[in-house]
C-alpha cells in the first residue's frame, strides 16, 4: 500500500477516505484507483463549500509512494486527529488487513455529541458503498453499522459509487450520491465529537475484520443474541420502513428516540455484564448454542405464515436457556391498535418460551414499550439464560444430555450466520 498526505492538516483532515486498493493488472501504467481519487476531490471540494475548513484540511486518503516516506505513521496521524471517518464499502474491502486496521484505529476513539443531548450511540463513521457487498460478505463487527443511506438514491443502492461513476447516464445520480454523502459527512462533523487518538503504528494494532474465532473472550463466559425481525427488502405487513434497515440486525423498534440498531445496543448491555456477546439473525439452520440465548422478536413477524412456523418450530425443540424479550413502541400507532392481537399471535407461536418468562416472574418482557423498560429487562433476562445454561450443563455433567435443535433447511437464508463483537485498512 502506497501514501501520500492529500490533505492532513496540523489540525487533522475533515473526514479520512478508507479504501481497498484494486491491484494493477500490469498491461498498462494506468491507475487502477483513477474512480477513487475522482470521488476523493468531488467530496473535498464539497466540504470545502460547506464548512470553513480550508482545502488541504477537507480530506485525506493515500496516494502515491514517496521514496523514504513511513506511511504506517502518516495513515495512523490522519486516523488519529480526522472528524469523520469514511469507509468506503466493497467486498475488497472487508479482505483487506490494512482496512481492518484503519477501522481498528478510528473505533477506538471516544465519541460524544456536541451541545443537547441525543438518541443513540454518537459515531463518527459514515459508510459509503463503493460496490455493492451481499450481507454475508460484511464481517460481524460492522453489521449494525447503517449503510444504505436512502437519500442517496435506488441507483446508489443497487450499483454504489463506482457504477454511478463509471456509467455516463448516470452522471446525475453520482452527482446527487455525492453531494449527499458530503452533506452526511458534514453533519456527523458537526455535531460529533471524536476523541483525539494515539498515533501507533498500523502494524501493531489489530485487524477489525479477523475471523471471530481469533478474539479471545476476556471472562470466558459467551451470551449471543438472536434477532428476528423484517429488513427493507421483506417488511412485515403494514409496518413503516422508519423501523428497519438493510438487515434484520438493523432493526430499531425504539425510533426515533434512539438512532441505534437494537442488536447494537443490546449487545452494549450485555458486554457491561462480562459476557462476550455474539449477535446473530434468526434464521433456518438456528442451532441451539453452546452458551446461553436471548431471542429479540419483531412481533410484526409473526404476520408472515412461515416465519411464524419456523419460531413455533424452535419453541418446540429442548431450548430452556434461550430468553425471550418482545420490545414494541407505545408512540408508533400501528403498534397500539395491533397490540392486542400481536399478542395473541406470540402465545400461539411461542408458548413455552413465554411461558417460561411468566413463570419467572419475567412477563413485562413479553411486551417491552420503550427505550428505559429495555434497558432494565435485558439484563434480568440474560441472568435467567445464564442460570438455566448453567442448571442444563450441571446437570450435563452429572450423565444427563442436553438435545441440541436445528430447524428444517427449507428457505434457509443465504451465507453463514452473522455475529457481533464489539468494533476495534
Amino acid at each position: 500500500m502506497s501514501t501520500e498526505s492529500m490533505g492532513a492538516g496540523a489540525a487533522g483532515p475533515y473526514f479520512f477516505l478508507s479504501y481497498a486498493h484494486t491491484p494493477s493488472d500490469g498491461v498498462d501504467d494506468s491507475d487502477p484507483n483513477l474512480w477513487v481519487r475522482r470521488l476523493y476531490r468531488d467530496l473535498c471540494g464539497h466540504i470545502t463549500n460547506m464548512t470553513t475548513v480550508s482545502g488541504d484540511r477537507a480530506g485525506f486518503m493515500d496516494a502515491s509512494m514517496r521514496t523514504g516516506q513511513d506511511w504506517p505513521t502518516s495513515l495512523a496521524e490522519s486516523l488519529a486527529a480526522c472528524r469523520v471517518f469514511v469507509p468506503l464499502y466493497s467486498p475488497r474491502y472487508f479482505i483487506s488487513p490494512w482496512c481492518g486496521k484503519e477501522w481498528t484505529v478510528f473505533s477506538r476513539r471516544q465519541a460524544s455529541y456536541q451541545g443537547e443531548k441525543r438518541g443513540g450511540m454518537p459515531s463518527g463513521v459514515v459508510p459509503a458503498l463503493w460496490s455493492p457487498v451481499r450481507d454475508n460478505q460484511l464481517p460481524q463487527r460492522v453489521r449494525t453499522v447503517q449503510y444504505a443511506h436512502p437519500e442517496l438514491g435506488q441507483r446508489y443502492k443497487n450499483f454504489g459509487l463506482y457504477g454511478l461513476i463509471k456509467v455516463r447516464s448516470f452522471r446525475a445520480d453520482y452527482e446527487r450520491a455525492v453531494f449527499q454523502l458530503a452533506h452526511r459527512i458534514v453533519e456527523v462533523g458537526d455535531n460529533v465529537t471524536v476523541e483525539p487518538g494515539d498515533h501507533r503504528r498500523l502494524q501493531a494494532v489489530d485487524d477489525a475484520f479477523a475471523p471471530e474465532a481469533a478474539v479471545p473472550s476476556p471472562t470466558g463466559r459467551t451470551l449471543r443474541i438472536t434477532v428476528a425481525a423484517g429488513a427493507l427488502d421483506r417488511l412485515p405487513e403494514g409496518r413503516s420502513s422508519d423501523y428497519y434497515g438493510a438487515t434484520p440486525l438493523h432493526w430499531n423498534p425504539f425510533h426515533p428516540e434512539s438512532a441505534q440498531p437494537l442488536a447494537a445496543m443490546a449487545a452494549s448491555i450485555v458486554e457491561g455484564l462480562n459476557y462476550r456477546v455474539v449477535v446473530r439473525e434468526f434464521d433456518d439452520e438456528s442451532e441451539a448454542p453452546d452458551c446461553p440465548e436471548v431471542l429479540l422478536l419483531d412481533r410484526w413477524v409473526l404476520s408472515d405464515p412461515k416465519h411464524r412456523a419456523r419460531l413455533s418450530e424452535l419453541d418446540a425443540g429442548h431450548r430452556p436457556s434461550t430468553g425471550l424479550v418482545v420490545p414494541w413502541n407505545s408512540a408508533d400507532p400501528a403498534g397500539q391498535v395491533a397490540q392486542q392481537d400481536l399478542a395473541v399471535d406470540l402465545d400461539t407461536a411461542l408458548p413455552r418460551a413465554a411461558e417460561r418468562q411468566r413463570r419467572g416472574g419475567r412477563a413485562a418482557a413479553l411486551s417491552v414499550p420503550d427505550l428505559r423498560s429495555f434497558r432494565t429487562l435485558l439484563p434480568q433476562v440474560v441472568e435467567a439464560a445464564a442460570n438455566s445454561y448453567l442448571h442444563s450443563a450441571g446437570a450435563s455433567l452429572s450423565g444427563g444430555s442436553t438435545p441440541r435443535f436445528k430447524l428444517g433447511a427449507a428457505g434457509s437464508s443465504a451465507g453463514g450466520p452473522p455475529t457481533w463483537t464489539r468494533p476495534g485498512h
